[in-house]
């Protein structure tokens, strides 16, 4: 088992505010009566009794479910980011969001809708006019061999989309190395390997050419060469035996279902494991691990509040969503 960090106390304030911060969280319990509702009005009801409810405005309507969600979690991690003494930890979790900014910057749509992350408005609009300089490495090289045009060409928005998914797991790891938290590190580590499996599956199940993600995916780090063996190896079904340890275990747990289930499957199964380890954190008394794993929890808080709201919306039958929930931090 991997040791908590020691002797953190530059950490005291914001672990002592998360540790307020974790018991506003909500239960898989909760998570579970919610799908069981089935009128909306109901629905906003129990959403009071989360952290939610200082966002649930007068005349907000359902169809702005998503942005406020957005904005409950990015105002939620640009709070923390103040309060630590280093801000990686916060900029691990709003590193999507930065990535998601950085597509509309290469394909000109003008505006940046998620404003938690590093990437700031100045650097994007740099970005649009077509200088790159100022991204991080991970990114930047990958994207220099283009000359750009990609809203109009969709080879080349594809090849875009594959080389800012792996740019995102490399700047990921790359975060995880300048924090120098072993606990941390091996979380980013499973993530990240977990991530960049499912997505040559996608590939694979898409009809997508995995040849393109040798050339624009890889490399991540020291999964490299699980990598390039599963690109080799073609179906996806005999990958659990090329996946090292638990995460090869799950791969195969969730081939056990069927073929439309298993990614859907194997996403629960991994999700629900790093939430364990993540747990760990609130052993922590003063330290990064206590910070990021709140985050974490709060993630899982947001994905199961967007499905099943989305989904309750949208007539999804109740016990698909339930197979579909995360297991909450607490």
């Amino acid at each position: 088992m991997i040791a908590l960090s020691r002797d953190q106390h530059e950490w005291g304030f914001a672990s002592g505010r998360v540790s307020v911060l974790e018991g506003r969280l909500v239960s898989s319990e909760f998570f579970h009566a919610l799908v069981a509702i089935e009128q909306s009005d109901d629905l906003l009801h129990r959403l009071q009794e989360t952290q939610m409810r200082e966002y649930l405005a007068p005349g907000a309507t359902w169809e702005d479910w998503s942005a406020i969600t957005d904005t409950y979690f990015c105002d939620h991690v640009a709070s923390l980011r103040k309060d630590c003494p280093e801000p990686t930890v916060s900029d691990l979790f709003a590193l999507s969001n930065d990535y998601i900014n950085l597509k509309r910057a290469l394909l000109n749509l003008g505006s940046y809708p998620m404003a938690c992350g590093a990437f700031t408005e100045g650097l994007l609009s740099s970005v649009a006019a077509g200088d790159l300089g100022a991204l991080p490495r991970e990114v930047r090289e990958p994207l220099a061999g283009f000359s750009g045009g990609f809203a109009a060409d969709p080879n080349a928005r594809l090849a875009l989309d594959i080389v800012l998914d792996g740019a995102y797991l490399r700047q990921v790891l790359a975060l995880g190395n300048k924090l120098g938290v072993p606990l941390i590190r091996s979380w980013l580590s499973e993530m990240t390997l977990a991530r960049a499996a499912v997505a040559l599956w996608r590939a694979a199940r898409g009809g997508v050419n995995l040849r393109l993600y040798q050339q624009h995916f890889l490399p991540v780090a020291e999964h490299n060469a699980v990598l390039n063996e599963l690109i080799a190896s073609g179906d996806p079904q005999n990958w659990g035996a090329i996946i090292p340890g638990e995460i090869g275990d799950l791969w195969g747990e969730a081939q056990q279902v069927d073929e439309d289930e298993q990614i859907m499957r194997f996403g629960v199964l991994m999700y629900n494991r790093l939430t364990a380890v993540a747990r760990r954190g609130r052993l922590q008394t003063m330290g990064p691990e206590r910070v990021f794993g709140y985050l974490w929890g709060l993630l899982v808080e947001i994905y199961n509040l967007k499905l099943i709201i989305n989904g309750r919306l949208n007539g999804i039958e109740p016990d698909l969503l339930r197979r579909r929930l995360r297991e909450a931090y607490v």
